[in-house]
This record gives C-alpha cells, structure tokens and sequence, in this order.
C-alpha cells in the first residue's frame, strides 16, 4: 500500500494507475536545447521540463484526454478535451496553492515570471540521504563564489533527482527510505526572503523535502509569502549555476493555484 506522501516523494505513480502510459514516457522534452544568433552571440535555449504524460497521473482523475467531435471533423479538424489537476508534471505553485487570499496563477505579472536563475547544486548530499535538504550553509556557498542572489531571481535546488526512477526503485527501498525525497530546508525561507528571490524550483516533484510531509512547512511559509515555486524541473545539471534567466511559461488562468509549466532557461 502506497500513501500520498509516498506520492509525492516519488512523484508519479500514472503507469500503475492508469496503465496507458510508460515510464520512459515521461522524460524531459526532446530536442531540449537550441543555440540562436543574437546581435553577434550565440544564446543558447534549454528546455528544462519534462514531457507531460499519463506517466505523471498518480491518482485516478489526474489527468485524461478525450476527443471531442465537431462541426469540423469532416474537414480534418482535431479536438481534444483536457481534465488535469493543476499540479501535474513540471509545474508552477502560485501563492493561492496554500493562502486562499493570495495570487492565482491568472494574477502574476510576466515580469515575475523571466528571472535570473540560481542553480545550488546538491547533488553529493542527496547521494548519501536521499532527504538532503538546500540548507544555509548551501547558499552561503553559492555566494562566495559568484556574489550575492539576484533579487528578484528563482533559486533551483538541483539535486539529481529522478521522479520516474524513484517510481522504478521503489519496492526495493527499505520502507524508512521510501518517503525520503530532496528539498528546502525551512531554514532557508528567511535568507531567500531577504534577498528578494522571487521563485524557488526543484527537479524533485516538491518543494519540501519528502519528510516535511505532510505539514509542507516550505510551502506554508514561501506560498504565503506572496512567492511562487517550480517542481518537476528537467536538465538543470545542463544549465549554468549563475548567469541564465529563467522563463516560466504557464497560461493566465483565472483562480488557479497552479498549472502545468514550459520552463526554460536562456543563457
């Protein structure tokens, strides 16, 4: 038996439960990366999400598709109709996640959502605990080598991770394993709140470590702040630790308090 914060640790269970789609479905978006002149450079476009399939459905009703039949089906015309939980796949929360007053998806601003993007690499704690956590002392790293956060930025925790692979190996992890996934540590709020950051992503499927579940202190604390977050992030072992802006593209639904994302780094 398999509880929702085993879920959310693993991050997708669609191939159990709904049986139409593989595991190797779900993997970051190909061709993932493009290199476009630019007033005499080279900017170079990575994609850092992951494909959105039935692989990430890991409960029933997360997300199905049906055509729909029209008018313009003799002319050739497709049409499909699409019910999807809003934190499905790579996705982005919006403060209204977990602050009912807070912002929707519908109300960021564009200028809240292209950003200087920091990337804090803990992938060698996340080898030795599977519930490694992006702790002061990270940040504190980061910023003795390339200066202080941006304001105004997303700081991604790039830990490894694997959603779907977790999935594959879950049987054979002792059950005090089974919960464990990389996150924030609460800790960390206050430090990125004071640089102004403006987002935080992770390559897990949330932003609190597996653990944390399910009082999610991160999000209590960074939602309700007025900040949104990124899970189920792709490639960022690809991206540069400082100097790319980070693009969050998601449809301006009203009231959402999330949605499914096409993020992108330019550098």
């Amino acid at each position: 038996m398999i509880d929702r914060r085993d879920m959310l640790a693993l991050g997708t269970l669609g191939a159990l439960t709904l049986g139409t789609s593989s595991l190797a479905d779900a993997a970051p978006v190909t061709p993932d990366q493009i290199s476009l002149p630019l007033h005499g450079r080279q900017l170079r476009v990575l994609d850092l999400t992951h494909r959105l399939t039935r692989a990430f459905a890991f409960t029933p009703g997360r997300l199905s598709m049906e055509a729909v039949e029209g008018s313009g089906t003799k002319a050739g015309m497709a049409l499909n109709r699409i019910c999807i939980v809003e934190h499905t796949g790579t996705h982005l929360d919006a403060p209204r996640h977990f602050s009912p007053e807070g912002a929707s998806v519908g109300d960021i601003a564009i200028s809240q959502l292209i950003v200087p993007l920091v990337i804090i690499d803990i992938r060698e704690k996340a080898k030795a605990n599977r519930d490694a956590r992006v702790e002061p002392k990270d940040v504190a790293a980061w910023e003795r080598r390339h200066g202080r956060i941006p304001a105004g930025s997303c700081v991604a925790m790039l830990s490894g991770w694997d959603p779907l692979g977790a999935f594959a190996n879950y049987g054979s992890l002792p059950p005090a394993e089974r919960r464990k996934s990389p996150g924030f540590d609460t800790a960390v709020m206050d430090i990125l709140m004071q640089r102004d950051v403006r987002g935080i992503s992770v390559d897990t499927m949330s932003i609190d470590a597996g653990q944390a579940m399910p009082a999610f202190p991160v999000h209590q604390a960074w939602l309700r702040s007025g900040r949104w977050a990124l899970e189920g992030l792709a490639n960022l072992d690809r991206a540069p630790a400082a100097g790319a802006l980070l693009f969050a593209g998601v449809a301006p639904l009203e009231n959402a308090t999330g949605m499914p994302a096409r993020v992108i780094a330019l550098y």
